[in-house]
């Protein structure tokens, strides 16, 4: 993919999920256009893994590939409508794959909606395994969020500084992960804030949320990664003061609806969440190839899906 491939990009991501929105509806649906924002910020993170399929000199095929230390994923993943079924899919799958093992990554994944029969066979016949759910709750965010915890977003010159710690924080929370390059998308590109939890020198916890839809077209802000020391005694408190900072800042710039994404292997922090006010929205199929995938610790959120 190249810069100037966006706005094509943009289309074909605009047309894949508004006929999957029109299917599962029953009713014709326009989804929302993709902002060049976030595309733009996928290829500065990973110029070589953003992928395109031209078709008669036009793009028809787009997938964004992630590298979390050896850990790496895709997604979003789309192809034209018109054009699935056909074999691009398969060779955009296979070039992702291609890329990730390229990088050093052992461990390939992906979420995809369960309910989407052919997609779950697309990918069982690649070889991948299903590996738990991915549970989608929200909030609706009312003044209540407002006071939040006096944490301010990190700046790009603290992420620098704190890399060689979110290196750490993520090898503790899962031995294959590395979300430093996340954390500096975020806050290099301005996707959303970035909230780094300090404690005697030593970052202890790592929030990070996307917001990079316009206000005007999007009410909400989503959680893209929350990291919490698992040997930290309390672990409970410092999910409590990142998950208020960033629904103080959520409601601050207007945004009306916080999402979080997780593992549904967190049962407890289910429960968490509804204590909080969240309710369960959806439910994602989580499916990976290679070494298996673990998640330290009682609270970590990370988002498998662009």
């Amino acid at each position: 993919m190249t810069l100037d491939d966006v706005p094509r990009v943009q289309e074909v991501g605009q047309e894949a999920w508004s006929g999957i929105a029109s299917q599962d509806l029953g009713r014709k649906v326009k989804y929302p256009v993709r902002p060049r924002k976030i595309i733009e910020a996928y290829l500065w993170k990973e110029p070589r893994g953003c992928l395109v399929v031209e078709h008669e000199g036009a793009v028809v095929g787009a997938a964004y590939c992630h590298v979390w230390g050896k850990m790496g994923w895709f997604g979003p993943f789309e192809v034209l409508p018109e054009m699935q079924g056909k074999g691009v899919g398969r060779r955009l799958l296979g070039e992702c794959e291609r890329f990730l093992v390229g990088e050093g990554c052992t461990l390939l994944g992906l979420e995809t909606m369960s309910h989407i029969v052919r997609n779950v066979h697309f990918y069982l016949r690649a070889g991948y395994r299903p590996s738990g759910n991915s549970l989608i709750m929200e909030r609706t965010l009312s003044a209540t969020v407002e006071e939040g915890t006096g944490m301010e977003p990190a700046s790009l010159e603290d992420v620098q500084r704190a890399l060689p710690e979110i290196r750490r924080l993520s090898a503790r929370a899962n031995p294959l992960a590395d979300h430093s390059k996340e954390a500096l998308m975020a806050a290099a590109r301005s996707i959303g804030p970035v909230f780094i939890y300090e404690r005697r020198g030593r970052v202890r916890g790592l929030a990070i949320l996307h917001s990079y839809y316009p206000p005007t077209d999007a009410d909400h802000a989503a959680m893209r990664l929350l990291l919490v020391d698992p040997g930290v005694k309390d672990q409970e408190g410092v999910f409590d003061q990142l998950m208020r900072a960033c629904e103080a800042w959520a409601f601050a710039k207007g945004r009306k609806r916080t999402f979080v994404r997780f593992s549904g292997d967190h049962l407890g922090m289910y429960q968490e969440l509804i204590s909080r006010g969240y309710k369960l929205d959806a439910a994602n199929l989580r499916m990976s190839r290679g070494e298996r995938f673990t998640e330290r610790g009682s609270y970590h959120m990370a988002a498998w899906a662009g």
